[in-house]
């Protein structure tokens, strides 16, 4: 079972049909991309207070 997937070079082992199918599965019915990942590194980057989360980048997908 996948927990949140990211447009990255790694996952163009799956075919059109796949990744369609795997769309369907997740809330926001997108994959992730680079700019999701980013934002919240940005802001865990400018976060003083924040300590010891774990943090799913996944549109939903597992909750």
């Amino acid at each position: 079972m996948l927990h949140g997937i990211i447009e990255t070079d790694m996952n163009k082992v799956y075919s059109k049909d796949e990744i369609d199918d795997i769309k369907d599965e997740i809330p926001l019915e997108r994959i992730g991309n680079v700019v999701d990942i980013s934002k919240c590194v940005k802001w865990l980057i400018e976060d003083e207070y924040t300590t010891g989360q774990i943090i799913s980048i996944n549109g939903g997908w597992y909750i």
